[in-house]
């Protein structure tokens, strides 16, 4: 963040989320070679691999190089990400690169980082392969050395530092090319420790890769060959666990890449082809599992934590896992290079939860982030040749059956069908060569028919293609269209409403040829206005009977229709607006307490009393993110949830308080179809837009309470940065 005359400027990039204001820090006992955390998300996880977003960062948004290697946050919540050329300072908006110069004794020492960590004091440690750990001096961001070098000021046991941890004493231990190393900064002492039985073993065998100090203070140590280590601190001594090609209850493999204890207290360790392992304390023996059977790569553990809730994910180099330990099963996520949101790269190098509790994943080809405010809405996506996907994108029509299973009204799919217990769709599209098939392409309302069974027959209203309608014994459609020589046919082609009535009488509403009623004693179309000889509405687009049977129309250029059928009285209603050539009501709802709701497109959202016949009108000017409404439901505390052109709103009607989710949240699109919601009997919420479906069920968005600290990352007078130290003189040390 930029300060400038008194102004917090921020620079152009693109929105982050979690970051744009940085957030705050816990001190960790947890401690990582290539670190990651164990976190708890607030929201509900689901098994198909589409129902997580990942958004990506790589050297095209100013990240040093494409593997990265662990991620950490400081106390200030800066986010540290460690790569393979240098050292990268983020928050939340750029990137902030330390590399290593040869020239500059006070820079990196070394361009690919292991490990990074910050102690109780403040201290921000780096471990680097090929030149020791680095200390990072904040004031001047420079960076003290320490190595295996005699001239080191503290000297320490290998160039290579893969793994740094602080216990719960404050000791900073070192995950060394030669052993463990405890790093007295306060004494300038290093001390060394390995097992006494390779004190002559080949330079590899004392590689350690990740240290851990567990719940019940046990200091733990991964290894490149010599399998796990237990330190025990007072006597200077270790238990070796190791594999054993007979022994299937031995460690699964002597390259040990990661140690995790979920919140149960049980030990799990990431092993190179010995999969994942859980370690029982009681019989000192290894569990093993994997994500898939006879896969190399599945079976290179590289990151664990448990989440909170149960589940436990699982970094390797096939991609990021759940692992559900009741059942003992994995759900995948992996790259798929014809989703933008998914995994960048199968392989995971570390995961890290940040202070509000997003989750960062580091892969060979850039940083992932998981926004875990997003993760209450789920995205129906379209997929080409994928039958756990929507074939079309672009939705306007959703209706739930009575057996729970969903339909979805496209705009060139035709119609999918969702078996939700299968997770799998069924597709209704037009064919050329088969009569009985779907008039045409584009689905713009739907209507489950009221004829029994588990689960009724449709009736489906098209653009172009007039009414078809759907027995699902058979599986054949029926078209109902204009005959312009039969009174009795149907009035226009373009469906833009349904209604079966409680007397099972199905209303038609269509584009630009008024209403129709179709008689299923008679089986013709009746021309509602016609018939009772009023003014017709030529454009109905909204279609609603009250809990007393009236009859709610919605039209264009601003009119509301009630017909009461008991008393055979129409009456029509004018919205207060002054331009009401563009607004069509797209959207009726009556609440629970029997109140009117109308979304409209230009005119907003509007209430009408039905006891004073008042109107009152909720624009952008009252805080809506836009004054097209297209979908209204009411969620069990009375909130509507309004979808428009410019976000999903939650609009409470007792205080008018609007509270948009846009896209970064999670949303299919900011921009939503007419028709396109519904609410399911379990009080699940979809809403169709431009590029799939959102669901949700309300209770579970909860708004962000988080409040980050705001940190000054950078000074600029007359709109160029001032270095530190420079001709100036400005600026002596950093005001970050």
């Amino acid at each position: 963040m930029l300060w400038r005359g008194g102004t917090h400027v921020l620079p152009k990039r693109r929105k982050i989320f979690s970051l744009r204001h940085l957030c705050s820090f816990a001190p960790l006992r947890e401690c990582f070679c290539l670190l990651w955390m164990a976190f708890a998300l607030s929201f509900p996880l689901h098994a198909q691999e589409h129902d997580l977003k990942f958004e990506h960062f790589s050297i095209d948004d100013g990240l040093s190089h494409s593997k990265v290697n662990c991620v950490f946050q400081d106390h200030r919540g800066f986010l540290w990400v460690g790569t393979n050329e240098g050292l990268n300072k983020f928050d939340g908006y750029e990137f902030t690169v330390f590399r290593w110069r040869p020239e500059n004794p006070k820079g990196l020492s070394a361009q690919i980082i292991r490990a990074i960590v910050q102690d109780r004091h403040g201290n921000l440690w780096v471990g680097t392969e090929g030149d020791g750990v680095n200390l990072f001096e904040r004031g001047t961001e420079s960076f003290r050395h320490f190595t295996s070098d005699s001239s080191s000021e503290i000297r320490i046991s290998s160039q290579d530092v893969n793994a740094i941890c602080e216990d719960a004493q404050g000791n900073l231990w070192l995950g060394t090319g030669n052993g463990l190393d405890l790093f007295d900064l306060r004494n300038g002492t290093s001390q060394n420790y390995f097992p006494p039985s390779l004190e002559n073993a080949r330079p590899r065998a004392k590689i350690v890769n990740v240290v851990y100090e567990d719940k019940q203070n046990n200091l733990w140590a991964g290894t490149l060959n010599s399998g796990l280590w237990l330190f025990n601190r007072e006597q200077k001594s270790f238990t070796v666990f190791q594999h054993d090609a007979h022994d299937p209850a031995s460690l699964g493999d002597n390259d040990v890449r990661s140690i995790h204890e979920d919140t149960q207290g049980n030990l799990w360790i990431g092993t190179t082809f010995g999969g994942l392992n859980l370690f029982d304390r009681e019989k000192k023996t290894f569990q093993r599992f994997f994500a898939e059977k006879n896969d190399a790569e599945g079976a290179t553990i590289r990151a664990i934590l448990d989440d909170g809730k149960g589940n436990l994910w699982v970094g390797d180099r096939d991609g990021l896992h759940l692992f559900d330990r009741q059942t003992q099963r994995f759900s995948n996520y992996r790259h798929d290079p014809n989703d933008p949101y998914s995994l960048s790269h199968n392989s995971v190098q570390c995961i890290f939860k940040d202070a509000k509790g997003d989750l960062w994943i580091g892969t060979r080809d850039g940083l992932n982030f998981i926004n875990v405010d997003k993760s209450g809405f789920k995205h129906y996506q379209a997929k080409a040749q994928d039958r756990r996907f929507l074939n079309n994108k672009v939705v306007y029509a959703l209706l739930e059956s009575r057996n729970g299973n969903l339909w979805f009204g496209t705009e060139e799919g035709g119609l999918n069908h969702l078996d939700r217990a299968k997770n799998e769709f069924t597709y209704y599209k037009h064919e050329n060569a088969n009569p009985a098939s779907l008039s045409v392409n584009n689905i713009k309302t739907l209507l489950e028919s009221r004829n029994g069974g588990s689960e009724g027959d449709l009736w489906i209203g098209t653009f172009q293609g007039g009414l078809n309608f759907f027995e699902r014994k058979t599986q054949r459609f029926s078209h109902y269209q204009n005959r312009p020589n039969d009174p009795n046919s149907l009035a226009g082609n373009d469906v833009m409403a349904l209604l079966q009535s409680r007397e099972g009488e199905i209303w038609v509403g269509t584009f630009d040829n008024g209403l129709d009623v179709w008689d299923p004693k008679d089986r013709r179309f009746r021309h509602f206005f016609t018939e009772n000889n009023l003014a017709s509405f030529r454009a109905i687009t909204a279609l609603l009977e009250s809990r007393e049977g009236k009859i709610w129309i919605g039209s264009n250029r601003g009119r509301l229709g009630c017909w009461d059928k008991a008393k055979r009285v129409f009456k029509q209603y004018q919205l207060p607006i002054n331009n009401i050539v563009t607004i069509a009501i797209r959207a009726l709802h009556e609440d629970e307490s029997g109140n009117l709701w109308i979304g409209t497109t230009g005119g907003g959202l509007f209430f009408f009393n039905r006891e004073s016949e008042t109107f009152k009108a909720f624009t952008m000017q009252e805080g809506l993110p836009s004054n097209i409404i297209y979908g209204i439901l009411e969620d069990e505390q009375k909130h509507l949830w309004l979808s428009s052109t410019n976000g999903l709103v939650k609009f409470d009607p007792r205080t008018s308080t609007v509270k948009t989710y846009y896209k970064e949240n999670g949303l299919q699109s900011n921009q939503f179809c007419y028709n396109a919601f519904l609410k399911t009997r379990d009080g699940e919420m979809f809403f169709g837009g431009i590029n799939g479906v959102t669901a949700f069920y309300p209770e579970t968005i909860r708004d962000n309470a988080y409040v980050p600290p705001v940190v000054i990352t950078r000074l600029n007078i007359f709109n160029r940065p001032v270095e530190i130290g420079g001709a100036e003189n400005i600026l002596r040390e950093s005001i970050s």
